[in-house]
């Protein structure tokens, strides 16, 4: 039975928590791997590179340093040479997505995605973050904002497969269909 990429993933997450918590290093290992994370995202054609079947071992492990030049953590430095060494490199963003989840998950951190019709003020929106961290029963919610006018006003929040629909253009929808019952 072969595994998926997600698979591969949570166990080399959960792994590398493992060592990094047993080290006392979870917060330097996160933010290694948020390094490791803007060169991938800044430099896509990287992971393509060494995921290649036309470079050699030693022309990949070249391409190696600038991902690995400002880790710290031993343990991160090995997870990736590990994953390069086993041929699964291509499987690093994967495994970095899981490990922030994994972290999440243990500090009571809740990812949620707000969607409004104009930006929201900082204030509108560490409010917004604090009552929905009560909501949720969270320590700390994560908010990333999106801008979609056609909501017209309101907000969506959307947190794992859960979302809470407060705009104005669903409100004026649920009108239109008891309207037109």
């Amino acid at each position: 039975m072969s595994l998926t990429k997600l698979d591969v993933a949570k166990r080399y997450s959960k792994a590398l928590y493992a060592v990094l918590e047993a080290n006392d290093q979870v917060e330097t290992g996160g933010a290694d791997l948020d390094v490791i994370r803007a060169v991938l995202t800044d430099e896509p054609e990287l992971t393509v590179a060494l995921a290649s079947t036309t470079l050699n071992h030693s022309q990949k492990e070249t391409l190696l340093h600038p991902l690995l030049e400002n880790v710290t953590t031993p343990a991160v430095q090995n997870l990736v040479k590990m994953l390069f060494d086993y041929g699964r490199i291509s499987d690093l963003a994967a495994v970095i997505d899981a490990f922030k989840q994994l972290y999440n998950q243990k500090h009571g951190i809740v990812t949620a995605t707000v969607t409004t019709a104009v930006p929201l003020s900082e204030e509108q929106h560490n409010q917004l973050a604090q009552t929905f961290a009560k909501k949720v029963n969270a320590n700390q919610v994560e908010l990333q904002d999106q801008i979609n006018p056609e909501i017209i006003g309101g907000v969506i929040l959307r947190s794992q497969d859960v979302i809470y629909d407060g705009s104005i253009k669903t409100k004026i929808d649920k009108m239109k269909r008891l309207l037109l019952q």
